[in-house]
């Protein structure tokens, strides 16, 4: 994936790890179940967006009151995205993308910018900079490992 790219190295999610595990020594590629579970992650990666949630439910922080002013300016109408976080052009929501490599999974963004709304920092030229706060999009909840776990269980039955 070109863009921004930010590592996570999940840790507590053995059961998934384990059930990959297995699958793999019993001689099943992992490939099939990886790419059904990259398709779900897109999926659930988008309803973030549009439930403006981290992966845990948490609600994302409001817009800043000079981005609702300028909303609210913008040529007396508001923009697609309206008042909502994050969705002013859907661009980064639909830029979710996934890269299955071996027995590797990777699911992300192409926007060169998504690194600053998921760990939040200070953006802008040097006399405009703003402190936009994180706004996790990226990550897996609780159901996106049960989901993972239903997959990969399927793939050992199939075998």
């Amino acid at each position: 994936m070109a863009g921004t790219q930010i590592k996570f190295e999940i840790h507590g999610l053995e059961a998934v790890q384990n059930a990959l595990r297995d699958l793999q020594e019993r001689g099943r590629s992992l490939g099939p179940a990886l790419k059904e579970i990259g398709e779900h992650m897109i999926e659930s990666t988008q309803s973030r967006f549009d439930a403006e949630q981290d992966p845990d439910g948490n609600a994302w922080a409001p817009l800043a009151e000079a981005t609702q002013a300028r909303i609210s300016e913008f040529n007396g109408k508001k923009p697609r995205g309206g008042d909502h976080v994050l969705r002013d052009s859907r661009h980064l929501r639909n830029s979710i993308a996934y890269r299955v490599a071996g027995d590797e999974l990777r699911v992300g963004t192409i926007a060169v910018y998504g690194a600053i709304h998921q760990l939040g920092g200070e953006a802008g030229p040097t006399a405009h900079r703003v402190f936009i706060p994180p706004r996790p999009f990226l990550g897996v909840s609780d159901a996106d490992q049960e989901y993972a776990l239903e997959v990969i269980r399927d793939h050992l039955l199939e075998g």
